[in-house]
């Protein structure tokens, strides 16, 4: 059967959907079909949002209107059968808690004509490998955690054996994938800081780049933590979602954390790495957030400046607590709220990257530029572009002379 992939949304999910293409590909399947060549299109869904959700739509029924075979995965499979089955009547719907039933599913279809010579190239630099699945949250806005129930977490020996997979096939950054990743094992009976040193003694010039965890799963095994980081094979990036700077807003939102937290675990990062990149992700407008909730959020940037911040206008999702919740902000109250987060955004990160310049940095290649020339990590993850060609997993020395918004500039140096 010949086989088109698409995934979107988090890395979980691109993950889940890469791991299900490879599957297909080891039984015999071609999985880089164009679309007017597949049999069958297999679309890894998001829905974290109303936009994205209006985007997963438009595809199916952009599919279904030019009489395409479709196997709907992801996060709307689980949340939103109902939309999809409007869209797209004909449509396979496939939970990601049914991954296991994938290869079935293609052997219920049938052949459709010659069997096709299995084919596609799975050598990538970066890889996203999922670790655990679902969320104990109880935030009041996110439909993901309806879609993908409670944590389940992927065996030790079973994510080692991955990585040693992915990095054999020339995989330079390993990333680790879930919706909290500071929850990874606790249904399994080890924990986060554990798994960190069994891939980290994988052999191979790799990175690893720990995916989100939420200030309620990382304050518990915080110190271990930081002492897993210390690895050279870690890069120093973490990525800690805190939504709003404003106590009641966290409440309503059902954070499960406070802005303090959020703080102090920051802070504990930035003493074990000052140079360390910290992300984070702010929504914007939520039912509740008066003018004074918002300079809270604009002052805890201010104090904690992140290097990394996402940033995005509450969007209520149909089956959440949050949907029901009045005193919304207006659209145009919302849109002149996030313009000035972006400023302060634009402003710490621009400060924050010129505290690099002029430094010399072991960098790690490990893509091409979008225009021109190669991305390069340093140990704190932050990008660097390099005009120069060299292939991933090339370990360079640079001197950082340049300093944008969201990257660095270097030149390389003969050592």
């Amino acid at each position: 059967m010949r086989l088109r992939f698409e995934a979107y949304g988090c890395a979980l999910n691109r993950g889940q959907a890469r791991e299900l293409e490879e599957l297909a590909a080891g039984s015999g399947h071609a999985t880089d079909a164009s679309e007017s060549g597949a049999d069958l299109v297999v679309l890894a869904t998001c829905t974290v949002i109303q936009s994205t959700e209006n985007r997963m739509l438009a595809r199916l029924r952009t599919l279904h209107d030019r009489g395409k075979r479709v196997a709907v995965a992801g996060c709307m499979a689980s949340a939103q059968s109902d939309l999809i089955r409007k869209a797209c009547p004909d449509a396979l719907v496939l939970p990601p808690r049914d991954y296991g039933g994938f290869l079935g599913l293609l052997l219920s279809l049938g052949d459709r004509g010659p069997k096709p010579r299995a084919r596609r190239s799975f050598a990538a630099a970066a890889e996203e490998i999922p670790v655990v699945d679902g969320c104990r949250g109880r935030c009041t806005f996110c439909i993901t955690r309806l879609a993908r129930g409670r944590p389940g977490s992927r065996p030790v020996d079973e994510v080692v054996s991955r990585v040693r997979t992915v990095v054999t096939r020339g995989c330079v950054e390993v990333r680790l994938a879930a919706q909290d990743i500071g929850l990874y094992g606790q249904d399994i009976g080890t924990d986060l800081p554990k798994l960190l040193e069994r891939v980290c003694a994988v052999e191979g010039n790799f990175r690893v780049r720990p995916g989100m965890m939420n200030p309620e799963s990382l304050r518990p095994i915080q110190e271990g933590l930081m002492a897993a980081y210390a690895h050279p094979k870690v890069f120093k990036f973490i990525h800690i979602p805190v939504q709003s700077g404003s106590d009641y807003v966290l409440e309503r939102m059902g954070r499960g954390h406070s802005a303090g937290d959020f703080l102090e675990v920051a802070e504990r990062y930035r003493k074990a790495f000052p140079l360390g990149l910290l992300a984070t992700d702010v929504i914007v407008g939520f039912p509740g957030e008066s003018e004074e909730a918002f300079d809270r959020t604009l002052w805890l940037v201010e104090t904690s400046r992140p290097d990394i911040i996402n940033i995005k206008a509450f969007s209520p999702r149909p089956g959440t607590p949050a949907f029901r919740l009045k005193d919304r902000p207006g659209r145009t109250t919302v849109q002149g709220r996030i313009a000035r987060l972006q400023q302060l955004r634009r402003r710490v990160f621009l400060e924050n990257n010129r505290r690099l310049l002029g430094t010399v940095q072991d960098v790690l290649v490990t893509e091409k530029a979008r225009r021109g020339g190669v991305l390069a990590r340093t140990a704190t993850y932050h990008p660097v572009i390099l005009d120069k060609a060299l292939p991933p997993g090339t370990v360079a020395q640079v001197r950082l002379t340049g300093a944008g918004t969201g990257f660095l500039v270097g030149e390389p140096r003969e050592r």
